[in-house]
């Protein structure tokens, strides 16, 4: 076959760059160091056969006049004059060593192969593997389209003319071959290679980028790609794995069932008697939204979930299936959902999460769709099984888009999303996406506080108030709840009347709020097991608020005195990991003697039954210290999890429901508090020594596995971003702990972006960079872990580890570093031997600890203008740094984000920072150049998703809007 013919001319010359690797890292270890020179050089020798066999294939080629194609035929001739020169420079250097002594030998080498010459053949190189990668791609991709037959033909031709390809084996058919064609084209051309897995990855990398690339300038039709039915569905399934994530359901779980036999009336008929709720018509109809609006505790999470459950067991239909299928009529109907959660991680409250997980129903539901939304990510999964770029907020945005365009065109869609005052975002952006969805034929069911934003942009559609209709629905509650206690029943012989009146005097004071009830009925019950009479019950009932945050400030005064001290102590606690954390991490963060054991002790050799035991005490501790505020979910968790003793946290402990996190913000919530302690109370530094035992585990026990890494690294984080937040008489406690974690932590991270702290693709000076190896520097754990505290805003440990200039040493060349192919040209000319970074540079400007940080950077001497070498002649000062990420910040922040930005700048003019035009040139170029935010490049884990930003910052703008800066405190930062 033609397309074989041409991968082996592809094979030929991928020898020729391979051994010109080897051919120039010698020359430069020559003018380096004599040091096994002549060692190397035999080596070069006895592989020399390899090229003779590989520039002979070439020469026939080039003289064949084969049908392999020009572009081909092109390279072969391209690559066979750079074997040629190789070869009769090898013979004539083995022509004049015989019998010399290596100085000699040496001599002849330089003398032959001069530094100008090197220089060509290293660009001749570069050329032939960029035509290689753009021959390889056009080749690859084309073939991928063509009949299976035909692409099993050539994979057999393969296996034949190269055994090693083990993922073909001995397979008869496409349908049995799982492996990428691709990546089998890559096994067979790199095929006894010297360097043969670099050169491997090295190529896949840019085939990849390369099918991007194209992507963005012309997009191409994925779906065209042949693939067995059995490989489809697998690659499918990897796919929407990559977009799915942990805790995709975790929310929906969490949400409570709805009691027997409420919400019925959602479905009941428009007509004069009742409320016009109009929500089964609508379902049928062709309207766009509906909105269920209501109080706080209402109910409307629990209606939501209502109406997305089966109708019964039997049935995989919910509950809104029969009417939307009127209006989906007989073509297909498909349902998507997602409930917000502001109280749960940040993911489940953010437009990231609602994207996945809409998504992953989507493709579930229409798996045909990816090639259609995802072309480029779709073709390098079905090249080479692997897409390694990440994925943006903006692409997941363009996705979801698209998508719904694509499915509304065959399909009825119906979406139903839950909580959207619980988006951590702006509101007016969601109101935007969801805008956006309906402006295609398909449903959208929301639900929302009746904030202002929300009234503004659905008042006008079809809703329901859930306190309007909710009266019966409590009524139900109570009457099932008080029949269902034994005391009750004895207490109603008793007192029949007030036992018939007390269900609506409950719903008459609830006023709709359903979580009120749950509380008031659980206090009432209480008291009757107590033995109360009926007049202690109407106290009871007449002294509990109707207001939620009256109410929780009542429970929390009614807690025993014993344990009131250790209840507040648990909900600061909860308070500080955001409103949710697990039983394991509460449980050590609970620990009387808690820095001891998180340095001393080796969680991985405390014995299983020990670790339920703990879990079940401090379960048992939230019950009864807790009164019911603080719940704890089981977690879902496969099989292997179950028994992973690094795996077991207990489940989750949450707030009994928002409206709890909502009070606990309040200040004098917090006074309330703090003045049931007796002795200060250090939540931060409780959670981050937890935090630290959980990560000594992970390195202890699976840490080497790739889930293993990732939760160690998640962990080392949380340590470290609690311990900024501990109180400044923990100073001494914080260094003990941190010095700790670094000990134990810090050799085994693996920085997501570390390359980008260097070298940003989008550079203007990329050029200059391309074959520049950072491996050939040499980095020091110990001085990333304190940029990474940096990061994070860990201000005590800055304080005692940053030196006075703030400047931290990352990394030293390594002088037994072999140069790579193509830095010759680039080390010589004077890369720095240390690489600095100036830790003003690195502080998270959105972090509200920000500019605490960088004011004890500038009070212990840091200089905002000293000006800092890094690779590649740059020259850059901590000032255009924090700039440049001012800049990305404020076009694309929130009011708060911007305010937190402009006090740091406003602390760095204070402390001289140069107002130039140069200056703002430099900060533009540098935001520009970011791929990433800069802080981002320090951080272990990719924790979040970020929205590219526009970077259309005016030059004039934000150089004037500094200059008024300088002369008042007040004026704001702005770019323009």
């Amino acid at each position: 076959m033609a397309e074989l013919a041409a991968l082996g001319v592809a094979a030929s010359v991928l020898q020729v760059v391979d051994y010109g690797t080897r051919f120039l890292t010698t020359l430069y270890q020559v003018r380096r160091s004599k040091h096994d020179f002549l060692n190397n050089l035999q080596t070069l020798h006895s592989s020399s056969n390899n090229l003779r066999d590989a520039q002979h294939e070439l020469q026939i080629i080039c003289h064949s006049g084969s049908n392999t194609g020009a572009a081909i035929s092109s390279l072969a001739k391209k690559s066979e004059a750079i074997a040629k020169e190789m070869l009769d420079s090898l013979k004539r250097i083995e022509e004049n060593s015989h019998g010399r002594k290596r100085d000699a030998v040496i001599k002849t080498w330089l003398i032959t192969l001069k530094e100008d010459k090197l220089k060509s053949l290293e660009s001749r190189l570069t050329e032939v593997k960029a035509d290689l990668t753009f021959y390889l791609s056009v080749n690859l991709r084309a073939t991928a389209r063509e009949t299976l037959e035909n692409q099993m033909q050539m994979l057999l031709e393969m296996r034949d003319m190269r055994a090693d390809i083990k993922a073909i084996g001995d397979a008869s058919s496409a349908s049995e071959i799982q492996a990428g064609f691709g990546s089998l084209a890559m096994e067979y051309l790199t095929g006894g290679l010297h360097e043969r897995q670099k050169l491997k990855s090295e190529f896949t990398d840019a085939l990849i980028a390369r099918i991007h690339h194209s992507e963005a300038k012309a997009p191409s039709d994925s779906s065209s790609i042949q693939l067995s039915p059995q490989r489809r569905q697998h690659l499918e399934q990897i796919f929407i794995s990559r977009i799915r994530y942990d805790t995709i359901q975790e929310r929906e779980l969490t949400i409570k069932e709805a009691h027997k036999g409420t919400f019925r009336w959602i479905f009941n008929d428009n007509n004069a008697e009742t409320s016009p709720i109009g929500f089964k018509e609508w379902l049928a109809s062709d309207g766009s939204l509906y909105w269920i609006t209501g109080k706080p505790g209402s109910g409307k999470s629990t209606l939501m979930k209502y109406l997305l459950q089966p109708v019964d067991e039997s049935s995989n239909a919910n509950r809104c299936n029969e009417y939307l299928q009127q209006w989906a009529g007989d073509r297909k109907l498909t349902i998507a959902s997602f409930h917000f959660w502001a109280i749960g991680s940040d993911i489940q409250a953010s437009k990231e999460g609602l994207l996945r997980t809409l998504l992953v129903q989507l493709f579930r539901a229409h798996p045909d769709v990816i090639p259609l939304v995802a072309s480029s990510r779709w073709e390098s999964l079905c090249l080479f099984n692997e897409d390694p770029r990440r994925l943006s907020l903006d692409e997941l945005g363009d996705m979801f888009r698209q998508a719904i365009k694509h499915i509304s065109t065959r399909a009825k869609l119906a979406l139903f999303i839950d909580g959207l005052d619980e988006f951590d975002g702006d509101c007016n952006a969601l109101i935007s996406l969801i805008q956006e969805c309906i402006a295609s034929p398909i449903k959208v069911c929301v639900s929302s506080r009746p904030w202002t934003e929300f009234e503004n942009a659905f008042g006008y559609y079809p809703r329901l108030k859930m306190e309007d209709l909710t009266y019966d629905d409590i009524t139900k509650y109570v009457v099932s709840k008080f029949e269902a206690n034994t005391q009750f029943a004895r207490f109603q012989k008793l007192h029949p009347q007030f036992a018939g009146a007390l269900s609506h005097s409950i719903a008459d004071k609830a006023s709709g709020v359903f979580l009120w009830v749950t509380i008031v009925v659980a206090s009432l019950l209480a008291g009757m097991m107590a033995g109360d009479r009926v007049e202690d019950l109407k106290n009871r009932l007449n002294l509990l608020p109707s207001e939620m945050d009256e109410l929780y400030g009542r429970i929390i005064d009614s807690i025993d005195p014993l344990y009131r001290e250790h209840a507040a102590q648990l909900f600061k606690l909860v308070y500080a990991c955001n409103g949710t954390t697990s039983l394991r991490i509460l449980w050590y963060a609970d620990e009387v003697d808690f820095l001891e054991r998180a340095i001393d002790e080796d969680p991985s050799a405390v014995p299983y039954e020990e670790v339920i035991g703990r879990l079940e005490d401090m379960r048992r501790r939230i019950v009864s210290r807790c009164r019911g505020l603080l719940e704890v979910h089981e977690q879902v968790r496969t099989i292997r999890e179950q028994c992973d003793p690094a795996k077991i946290d207990g489940g989750h402990v949450v707030y009994l429901h928002r409206t709890f996190e909502d009070f606990l913000r309040r200040p004098d919530t917090q006074q309330r508090l703090n003045s049931c302690l007796t002795t200060p109370y250090d939540s931060g530094l409780r959670i981050s020594a937890a935090y630290t035992s959980l990560a000594k585990l992970w390195v202890r026990s699976n840490a080497r596995s790739k889930s293993g890494t990732r939760y160690l690294q998640l962990n080392l984080v949380e340590s470290l971003d609690h311990a900024g937040n501990a109180l400044p008489s923990s100073r001494c406690d914080v260094v003990r702990l941190m010095d700790h974690l670094r000990e134990q932590c810090a050799g085994l991270c693996c920085y997501t972006y570390k390359e980008k702290r260097f070298r940003e693709p989008k550079g203007t000076w990329q050029s200059k960079l391309t074959w520049t190896e950072l491996s050939s520097y040499r980095s020091d754990p110990n001085q990333e872990f304190l940029c990474l505290a940096a990061v994070l805003c860990v201000g005590e440990y800055i304080r005692a580890k940053a030196d006075r200039r703030g400047l931290v040493v990352i990394a030293k060349r390594d002088p037994k570093e072999r140069l790579k192919l193509g830095a010759l040209g680039w080390r010589l000319q004077g890369n720095p031997e240390l690489l600095k970074v100036p830790l003003l540079s690195l502080v998270r400007l959105t972090d509200t600890r920000s500019a605490s940080v960088i004011k004890l950077l500038l009070d212990k001497g840091a200089k905002p203008n000293e000006v800092i070498k890094q690779i590649g002649f740059r020259r850059t000062t901590a000032w255009e740094e924090l700039l440049a990420g001012a800049i990305a910040i404020v076009e694309r922040s929130s009011k708060e984000e911007d305010s937190q930005v402009t006090e740091c700048v406003h602390l760095m003019l204070e402390q001289g920072a140069k107002v130039t035009v140069g200056t703002v040139q430099r900060a533009i170029k540098i935001s520009k150049e970011c791929e990433v935010p800069r802080h981002l490049t320090w951080m272990p884990v990719n924790q979040h998703q970020y929205a590219s930003v526009r970077r259309n910052a005016s030059l004039g703008s934000i150089y004037t809007q500094l200059k008024v800066m300088k002369k008042d405190r007040e004026a704001p930062f702005r770019v323009t």
